[in-house]
């Protein structure tokens, strides 16, 4: 459907309580209840709310449509059915279709920076060497109003060549001669902002990230040959990477941006995903840029699927390694399809982060990060990702040297076909204190910096977000409906999972200090934990559960 944008003064103008930038257009349906923000006024201008508003009534309804479907998929798997490559779309899949050759900006993939979009990440990101800096609204930033509205001015700034960063001592930060090309990654198809209302309805989340970025840098982007480019995260199938499509569509007719000009990676990020890669591929065909896999939020999507029936118990997360079976026939599965299709495929994002005041396990560290790019490179993919700009030139050093002018993978795996049962094979292994002890722990130190405003935070030498800590939660919820036994032969109950958060909580407390300790959220971040583990059902997601006592923060500091 195309759309015609509202002309740039119609309707009267007011204003948020407590002053600030014009953002309440009532007589038009749109109102912003966030509060001021230093520098909103040239973000949420009128017209760039119209533009957001304009996308919302096109694709609300059909939004809405889509997560009942997906509840309904999941309903089917809680009674016991299965995903399974649908014989009505075969036509596609056996079809000779392939995708555009890659955009200006994008010919390089083999690195690609994964961060937030505070302006030090922004920075470190770009200029680290990487091809790409993927700016994570969905799972590396903290969803504060005030961290996407700065974000969004960030992400202007950085398009123009007009970020700049001086280090809190004073330093100006070196900038490596060429800067990475800019990606966005937004919020998930299932997130709503309620600070932004549409005709009394909560708008999309996604579309709000989406919208203010190509309103305000779709052109200059596109003018300058290096995008517009995006990332999708979190999708369920051919239906939803079709809405996506659709929305890129109208959004490209109403900036006047010629047709399939924003391109698109794809993560395969979830089981039913998995199942219609090239589906959605298909879908995204003219726009398609690459397919990307990801390991915690796709075992938080296996876990959600299937946690609550029988004969399945995942082992300790620190077991659910990407040699798995159901993660490496996940992966193959994407290479081959890539492959196939004339479009690049990049590896999982890498969470190890430098451990400066620990050389042992910095050494560690590293040789951990070498050998999984080195799996990757072997077994087909493109390129990688990691989550913190130091790596990136290690990650770099084992692409280029690995694959040198290669098409064809070295690893067994990617001449094998995956078949679903490839796909649904339930990893096993044990279930241990120390594994209860972790989840509860990286979930209580993430929950309490993503309260505070804090989207990627370092836990015992991993770069923590919000996807490790959906599998960590899910992990207690699975672990407790399962009545799992530990290996010493005790039972994961509440009351075992009650007592190891005090212990947690205690242990954090004496670690931090009392001064630091009451100047946090850990408190808040409990109750949301418990909120989380011992729900009946594990339908709501971090994001969703937390932007109660989120919202509630902000208002009680205004």
């Amino acid at each position: 459907m195309e759309l015609a944008l509202n002309p740039l003064m119609t309707g009267p103008q007011g204003r948020i309580a407590g002053g600030g930038f014009v953002t309440h257009l009532a007589s038009e349906g749109i109102i912003v209840t966030g509060a001021p923000v230093d520098g909103s006024e040239e973000i949420l201008t009128p017209l760039a709310l119209r533009f957001v508003a304009d996308l919302h009534r096109c694709f609300e309804d059909r939004r809405r449509e889509l997560l009942t479907r997906r509840a309904q998929v999941q309903a089917s798997f809680e009674a016991g059915g299965r995903p399974s490559f649908a014989d009505q779309t075969r036509p596609i899949r056996a079809g000779s279709w392939m995708t555009p050759p890659p955009p200006p900006g994008l010919n390089a993939r083999r690195v690609e920076c994964v961060g937030s979009v505070d302006r030090e990440s922004l920075m470190a990101g770009l200029y680290s060497r990487a091809d790409v800096y993927v700016a994570d609204l969905d799972g590396a930033t903290s969803p504060t109003w005030e961290s996407l509205l700065l974000g969004q001015r960030h992400l202007r700034d950085a398009v123009r060549g007009m970020i700049a960063y001086q280090a809190p001592d004073g330093r100006e930060v070196e900038l490596a001669p060429v800067a990475a090309a800019l990606m966005l990654q937004p919020r998930g198809l299932h997130l709503v902002e309620s600070r932004v209302s549409v005709d009394d309805e909560p708008v999309s989340a996604g579309l709000l990230d989406l919208g203010l970025f190509l309103f305000h840098n779709a052109e200059h982007l596109h003018q300058h040959r290096c995008g517009p480019f995006v990332s999708l995260g979190g999708v369920e199938g051919q239906l939803e990477a079709q809405w996506w499509h659709e929305v890129l569509l109208s959004a490209e007719s109403i900036l006047g941006l010629p047709e399939a000009s924003i391109r698109t990676s794809l993560v395969v990020d979830t089981i039913t995903g998995a199942f219609e890669v090239e589906e959605m591929l298909y879908e995204l065909r003219e726009r398609a840029a690459g397919l990307v896999c990801d390991r915690w939020n796709y075992v938080f999507s296996f876990v959600r699927a299937f946690g609550g029936r029988g004969g399945f118990l995942m082992p300790d997360t620190s077991l659910i390694t990407m040699e798995r079976h159901f993660l490496e026939a996940a992966s193959m599965l994407v290479v081959q399809i890539g492959h196939r299709r004339g479009v690049p495929v990049i590896g999982v994002t890498s969470t190890q982060v430098p451990i400066p005041s620990d050389p042992i396990a910095d050494r560690v560290a590293m040789a951990r990060l070498v050998a999984d790019k080195m799996r990757e490179a072997d077994g087909g993919f493109d390129g990688s990702r990691v989550g913190h700009p130091d790596f990136v030139r290690v990650a770099m050093g084992v692409f280029e040297s690995r694959w040198s002018g290669r098409r064809t993978p070295r690893g067994g795996m990617s001449y094998m076909r995956p078949r679903a049962k490839d796909l649904l094979t339930f990893p096993d292994g044990p279930v241990t204190e120390a594994g209860v002890r972790h989840c509860v722990r990286v979930a209580l130190r993430y929950l309490e910096g993503w309260l505070r405003g804090v989207g990627c935070l370092p836990v015992r030498h991993d770069q923590t977000t919000l996807a490790m800590v959906e599998v960590a939660r899910a992990q207690l919820w699975h672990w407790i409906r399962r009545q799992a036994q530990l290996d010493d032969g005790r039972t994961v109950t509440e009351k075992l999972y009650g007592a190891t958060v005090d212990y947690e909580m205690g242990s954090i407390r004496r670690a931090l200090g009392e001064e630091v300790w009451a100047m946090g959220e850990f408190d808040c971040a409990r109750s949301l934990l418990d909120r989380l583990v011992l729900a009946p059902t594990l339908s709501a997601t971090v994001a969703q559960e937390g932007m109660g006592p989120l919202l509630e923060r902000e208002t009680s500091m205004r």
